[in-house]
């Protein structure tokens, strides 16, 4: 139809200005829902429900100024406020105590998350390298990793050719990560791991 616009929900929540509100079926990985009056990122979801039942959404969710992972089960007629979210280019600084600092890349103002805000997240962050930032109310809510990132071992067994394709060993790359690899990996390689799962995907550069 000519003209037709498609409605738009709204709620005022405390301490923020009107923000627009979904539906369950409109939720998507990483969009970032307020909910309970803090802001929680959306790390897995999937449906249930049959043709005779209400359908459901489950999702998984991380609570971004804690780092506490919930899961939640969302009604399908349940409407839900989105965070509207503030994106910038930051560059991992450096890391001060339990502080991880990070430099935008246009102001240079510096934004600071937690161990705790990060989880095992941290563990892809490399210093100087660019990563994108969400920024609530211009403060540092979370930060993007991309899909795979390259890391360095630094400490695994000596190589072994041969042997069953199911056989891995235990490698520590340059930021603390352990993840499983193949036997033929060797100290000083570059590989790169899935950021989502904390897996092996293959060598880095050369000969991969």
């Amino acid at each position: 139809m000519e003209g037709f616009v498609t409605a738009k929900f709204f709620r005022r929540l405390p301490g923020h200005d009107y923000m627009q509100t979904i539906l369950p079926s409109e939720f998507k990985r990483l969009m970032v829902l307020m909910l309970d009056g803090a802001p929680h990122v959306i790390e897995d979801l999937h449906t249930s429900g049959t043709a005779q039942t209400r359908h459901k959404l489950h999702t998984r969710l991380r609570h971004l100024q804690t780092g506490r992972i919930t899961d939640r089960v969302f009604a399908d007629n349940e409407r839900v406020a989105v965070a509207p979210l503030e994106t910038r280019r930051t560059n991992y600084s450096y890391s001060q105590g339990n502080m991880r600092v990070f430099l935008d890349a246009e102001t240079y103002e510096e934004f600071e998350l937690s161990n705790e805000q990060l989880g095992e997240r941290r563990f892809f962050l490399k210093e100087n390298e660019e990563y994108k930032a969400l920024l609530l109310d211009r403060r540092l809510l979370d930060i993007v990793l991309p899909p795979q990132i390259p890391l360095l071992v630094v400490d695994t067994a000596p190589p072994a050719r041969g042997g069953s394709d199911s056989a891995w060993k235990e490698a520590t790359l340059e930021t603390g990560l352990h993840v499983m690899v193949p036997l033929f990996i060797a100290k000083g390689e570059t590989i790169r791991i899935d950021t989502a799962t904390k897996k092996y995907l293959g060598r880095e550069g050369p000969g991969k």
